[in-house]
């Protein structure tokens, strides 16, 4: 039998939620940043190569107050 397999794509977005009063939840609104290329800061969601995604998303982590998102 085949192992099905989804959809995998070798581009992704980079989007990071910030908290800004440092509380996770639901009741508590969220600034979304999205980052491009050289791991600025853009207005709009870019798509990116998956290993440059995902060194800007190490990069990132561990940032107090927010979560990375790679997408």
């Amino acid at each position: 039998m085949k192992v099905p397999s989804g959809p995998s794509s070798p581009i992704r977005c980079v989007v990071v939620h910030f908290y800004p009063g440092g509380l996770k939840g639901s009741a508590h609104p969220c600034e979304l940043q999205f980052f491009g290329k050289r791991g600025k800061p853009v207005k709009k969601m870019r798509f990116i190569p998956a290993e440059k995604a995902h060194a800007i998303a190490r990069k990132l982590q561990g940032t107090k107050g927010c979560t990375v998102s790679v997408i």
